[in-house]
C-alpha cells in the first residue's frame, strides 16, 4: 500500500514591513569645548555644568576596597567608624597611604532621619526561636558559668564578675594567666596586657627652675673617656677583719641575721659641701677642681643603667664644682629589682612589696649584714688618724663609727681638671696581697694584726630576696632551692634584675682601690614579715672582672663624668640641680635659686 507524500504544512508568510520611516533616535547634545577640558564658558555649557552639579562625588582611591552600595542593617554612625578603622589599619600596619578623599562625607552613605527612627523603633519582627526556659536562665546566672568565658582560649569578653577581680589583680601589676581573661587572640590580647605604671619623681621641678639641658641616654652610649691612676692624698679610720665563715654558708647551713647588729654604731656618709678634708684638697689643688663622694661619682658615671628617679645638687663656683646629695632624699637607698622587666609597683593590695619599702628593707639588712660579717673578738687594722668625723660622732650619740676606712683620692680628668673624692673601705680579709699597697696608705699604718702583705681591701654589699613569687620578683629562682647547685643562674638573674645597683657597687669600690667586693645573699625567713631574715651564703669577686662580666666599660662612666663637666663649667656660676627622670631614659639639668638645698657640715646620721 503505497504510502502517499504528505503535504508539509504552509508557512505564514510574515507580514511585510511597511515602508513607514525608520524608528526615532534623537542625539544627545554634545557640546564640544575645543579650547581644554570641561564645559565651555558660553551660556550653554554653563547651563549643562549646573545640572551635573547635582550629582553627588564619591572620591576614589587605589588603595580603597568596594564594599556594600549600602548597608540598611547598620546602626547610624557605622560608616564613619569603619573609614577610622580602615586608617588605623593602615598606620598601624605599614599600609600609610590615605586614601584620598578618605576623610570627606560621602554623599552615598545612608543614615536615618528622626522620623525614620520612630519608624523602626515601633517595628518589631515575630522570633520563632523557642525561649530558653527557667532552668537555662538560672545556668547563665551561676558563678561558676561565669568564670567559663576566661577558661577557653581566645574567649571574649569576661562577665562583670571577674571583671571587678582581673581589675584589682592588674592594678596590682600580676599576669593573668594563659587563656584567661586577656589572653593571646581575647579581649586584653597579647599587645595590651603590659601595665604604663607612672613613677613619682624624686624631686618637685620648681616653676622658677630653668632647663639648662636635656640629655638623653642614647647621647651617651658613644662617650668613653681613660684615666690614669689615683693619687692617695690621705686614710683615715680603721677596719675589722672580714669572717669568712660566711662564704662557706650553705641554704642548709644558713644563719640568721641579727636585725640589730648595725644599732650598736654610727652611720655617717656626708655629702661633698659638709666633709672639711674635700673642700681643704681642693684649695690646696690648681687648676679646675670637681670634688664629690665615690656614690656620687659612682651614680652619674652608671647613670646609663638608672631606671628610677634621682637628683644632685651642683654647686660650681669659678673654677670649682661641687656634687652634693640632697638632704631627705632617696639617693642613699638601694633600690630593689629596678632593672627587672616588671618592677615593683607601688599598690594598695600589697603593701609589703612596693618600692619604698622594699629600698628601707635592702638598706637595712645592708648595714646589719656589713656589721655582722665582721671579727669583733680580733684586733682591728688601725690607721694612724682616725676619721674626720669621729669627734661628732661621739658628741652627738657617743656611738663609735662602723668599721670603714675613709680614702682620699685625686684623678687627673685632662685639661686641667682634677677630681678628688672621698672613697670608703668596709673591711680587711686575710689573704695573699700581690699588689703593692700605695706609699701613702702604708705609712698611715698604725697598727694591724697580720702582716701588712697579707691583707685585702675589700667593700661589703648584699643582695636580698624579698618573694619569688610576689609582683616585681622579676623571674627570679626560689635561692632556698637553686643557691646551691645553681649559683651562677642566681647571679645572672640579679644582674639582669639588680643591674644599676651591682654596677654602682662594683664602680664604687673600683674608685676605693678595694682588692675584692664580698656579695652576701639574705633572704626573708618568712615571705610576710620584713623584719626577719637569713644569711644563705657570701661570695667574693674582684671589682674590675666583675664590671668586665656585667659588661660595662669603666671608660664609658669616666667619659660621661668628663662630659657633664665640661658642660658645667661652661656655664656662668651658681646652683643647678641634675634630675634623672624617673620614667624617662633622660637627664635634665636646671637651674635654681642660690639658696637651694643649703647643706650645714654635720654630716652625722645615726
Amino acid at each position: 500500500m503505497g504510502r502517499g507524500k504528505s503535504k508539509s504544512p504552509t508557512r505564514s508568510k510574515s507580514p511585510a514591513r511597511s515602508a513607514a520611516a525608520p524608528p526615532s533616535f534623537l542625539l544627545p547634545s554634545i557640546i564640544d569645548n575645543p579650547g581644554g577640558w570641561g564645559p565651555p564658558a558660553s551660556a550653554e555649557g554653563l547651563e549643562v555644568f549646573a545640572a551635573l552639579n547635582q550629582v553627588p562625588y564619591a572620591p576614589f582611591s587605589r588603595f580603597d576596597r568596594i564594599g556594600k552600595v549600602a548597608d540598611w542593617s547598620a546602626p547610624v554612625g557605622q560608616a564613619a567608624d569603619e573609614q577610622t578603622n580602615q586608617r588605623n589599619t593602615r598606620r598601624n600596619f605599614g599600609n600609610n597611604n590615605e586614601a584620598v578623599g578618605s576623610g570627606t562625607a560621602s554623599a552615598f552613605a545612608f543614615a536615618f532621619s528622626n522620623n525614620e527612627l520612630l519608624d523602626e523603633a515601633s517595628f518589631s519582627v515575630v522570633d520563632r526561636v523557642p525561649t530558653a526556659g527557667t532552668g537555662a536562665v538560672r545556668k547563665l546566672t551561676n558563678k561558676n558559668y561565669q568564670g567559663s568565658y576566661a577558661q577557653k582560649r581566645g574567649g571574649g569578653a569576661a562577665p562583670a564578675g571577674n571583671v571587678a577581680t582581673f581589675a584589682n589583680r592588674f592594678k596590682a601589676g600580676a599576669q593573668p594567666a594563659r587563656g584567661g581573661y586577656a589572653r593571646r587572640g581575647g579581649f586584653g590580647g597579647r599587645y595590651n596586657d603590659k601595665v604604663t605604671r607612672l613613677r613619682d619623681a624624686s624631686i618637685a621641678v620648681g616653676i622658677d627652675w630653668k632647663v639648662m639641658e636635656e640629655i638623653e641616654f642614647n647621647r651617651l652610649g658613644k662617650l668613653y673617656f681613660e684615666v690614669e691612676d689615683p693619687e692617695d692624698l690621705s686614710a683615715h679610720g680603721k677596719c675589722q677583719f672580714y669572717d669568712k665563715s660566711y662564704d662557706r654558708l650553705t641554704t642548709k647551713t644558713e644563719k640568721r641575721l641579727n636585725p640589730t647588729a648595725a644599732s650598736g654604731f654610727t652611720h655617717t656618709n656626708p655629702t661633698a659641701s659638709a666633709d672639711p678634708l674635700l673642700q681643704s684638697y681642693a684649695d690646696q689643688t690648681e687648676g679646675r677642681v670637681v670634688i664629690a663622694s665615690a656614690d656620687v661619682v659612682a651614680a652619674i658615671m652608671c647613670c646609663g643603667k638608672s631606671v628610677y628617679g634621682w637628683d644632685l645638687v651642683i654647686t660650681k663656683t669659678a673654677d670649682r664644682i661641687v656634687f652634693d646629695k640632697r638632704d631627705g632624699g632617696y639617693f642613699d637607698l638601694n633600690t630593689v629589682n629596678e632593672n627587672a622587666t616588671e618592677p615593683p609597683v607601688e599598690n594598695e593590695t600589697d603593701t609589703l612589696n612596693t618600692p619604698t619599702f622594699l629600698a628601707q628593707e635592702s638598706t637595712q639588712i645592708l648595714q646589719n649584714y656589713a656589721a655582722q660579717v665582721l671579727k669583733t673578738d680580733t684586733e682591728p687594722f688601725l690607721l694612724k688618724e682616725e676619721s674626720p668625723f669621729s669627734p661628732e660622732a661621739e658628741a652627738s650619740g657617743g656611738l663609735p663609727l662602723a668599721s670603714g676606712i675613709q680614702r682620699y683620692r685625686k684623678w687627673d680628668l685632662g685639661d686641667d681638671i682634677s677630681l678628688i673624692a672621698r672613697t670608703t673601705l668596709d673591711a680587711v680579709v686575710e689573704g695573699v696581697n700581690n699588689d703593692d699597697l700605695s706609699d701613702v696608705l702604708e705609712e698611715s699604718v698604725l697598727s694591724t694584726p697580720v702582716d701588712i702583705n697579707n691583707v685585702l681591701f675589700s667593700t661589703v654589699r648584699c643582695l636580698n630576696e624579698f618573694d619569688s613569687r610576689a609582683v616585681g620578683s622579676g623571674g627570679a629562682p626560689d635561692w632556698r632551692a637553686k643557691l646551691d647547685q645553681q649559683r651562677g643562674a642566681v647571679m645572672v638573674s640579679e644582674i639582669k634584675n639588680n643591674g644599676n645597683k651591682l654596677v654602682r657597687w662594683t664602680v664604687e669600690s673600683i674608685l676605693s682601690g678595694a682588692d675584692v667586693m664580698k656579695i652576701g645573699f639574705v633572704s626573708r625567713s618568712n615571705i610576710k614579715d620584713r623584719t626577719k631574715h637569713g644569711v644563705l651564703a657570701g661570695m667574693t669577686v674582684k671589682p674590675v672582672e666583675f664590671a668586665q662580666q656585667m659588661n660595662y666599660a669603666t671608660g664609658a662612666g669616666w667619659g660621661i663624668l668628663r662630659a657633664m663637666v665640661d658642660l658645667i663649667f661652661g656655664w656662668s656660676d651658681g646652683k643647678y640641680v641634675m634630675v634623672k627622670d624617673a620614667n624617662k631614659p633622660i637627664i635634665r639639668l636646671y637651674s635654681v635659686s642660690s639658696d637651694f638645698g643649703t647643706v650645714v657640715p654635720s654630716g652625722v646620721t645615726e
